[in-house]
C-alpha cells in the first residue's frame, strides 16, 4: 500500500446485524467512484485478507477509494447461527444452493458505499463473481463489473447476458474449477486469460492487480 493511504475498520449493517469491512482511502481521492470486492467462497480463503483481494486492493487505492467486507459468520460478521462452526455453516448452504441471503447482504454493502462514493466499479473473485453480478442487477450505483474467475459450472451466470454496464472477465489457463465449455456467457463480456496459472494466482496477483485497474480505466 501507498505510504498516503488510510485504511479504516468499519462495520456496516445488514439484516443479520453487521458485517465486518475495511475502507482504504488516501486524501485526495476523488470520492465520485470508488471499487468494491467481493472476495471467494469462505471454504476457499474467502475474506478480505484473501491474497488476490489484497494484491488489488493495493494498485487500486493508487488511483480510488477500495472498501472491503466479509460475508455473514467471517471474522467479525454476524454469524445467523452461532452455534454451528464457518465450515458446517456454509457447507450447508452449498448444499443447499441458496446463496440469496448472502446476494442480499451484498446489495446492502452497495447500498450503504454511497457515504463513501457515488458510483461502484465492482470486482468479484471466484465466488464472489457471482454474488457481484446477482447485487449488481438491480444496483443503480454500479458503473462497471470485474469478474475474476468466475464458476461458471457451478452457479447461473445467464445474467451476464443482459448486463448492461461495462463487463470484464478474467479466466486463468489451467483453472481446473471452471468448465471450458461453460464460457459462452463471458463471450458477451471483454474477456482475458492469464496464461500458465490457475484459480488462485499464486505469484501471478500483482498481474491480476495491474489488469483489473486497467479495465477500470477503460470503464471511466
Amino acid at each position: 500500500m501507498s505510504l498516503n493511504h488510510h485504511n479504516l475498520e468499519i462495520i456496516i449493517p445488514c439484516s443479520i446485524g453487521t458485517l465486518e469491512g475495511r475502507f482504504y482511502y488516501q486524501e485526495n481521492h476523488d470520492r465520485n467512484q470508488g471499487v468494491v470486492i467481493c472476495p471467494p467462497h469462505p471454504l476457499l480463503a474467502g475474506n478480505m485478507d484473501n491474497n488476490v483481494v489484497q494484491a488489488i486492493t493495493s494498485r487500486v487505492c493508487a488511483h480510488m477509494p477500495v472498501l472491503l467486507y466479509n460475508y455473514r459468520a467471517v471474522g467479525k460478521s454476524s454469524h445467523p447461527q452461532p452455534d454451528l462452526p464457518l465450515f458446517e455453516y456454509w457447507n450447508k448452504l452449498d448444499s443447499q444452493e441458496d446463496f440469496q441471503e448472502i446476494i442480499e447482504d451484498t446489495a446492502e454493502v452497495l447500498a450503504w458505499s454511497r457515504r463513501f462514493f457515488q458510483e461502484i466499479n465492482l470486482v468479484g473473485y471466484s465466488f464472489g463473481a457471482y454474488v457481484a453480478l446477482e447485487a449488481a442487477t438491480d444496483a443503480d450505483n454500479v458503473c462497471s463489473l470485474t469478474a475474476i474467475t468466475p464458476p461458471l459450472a457451478e452457479h447461473d451466470f445467464s445474467s451476464l447476458n443482459s448486463f448492461r454496464k461495462p463487463t470484464f472477465s478474467i479466466l486463468a489457463e489451467n483453472d481446473t474449477l471452471l468448465e471450458k465449455e461453460s464460457h459462452d456467457h463471458c463471450q458477451t463480456t471483454s474477456l482475458q486469460t492469464l496464461l500458465g496459472t490457475d484459480h488462485f494466482f499464486l505469484g501471478r496477483e500483482s498481474e491480476i492487480a495491474d489488469i483489473v485497474l486497467q479495465n477500470i480505466k477503460n470503464s471511466l
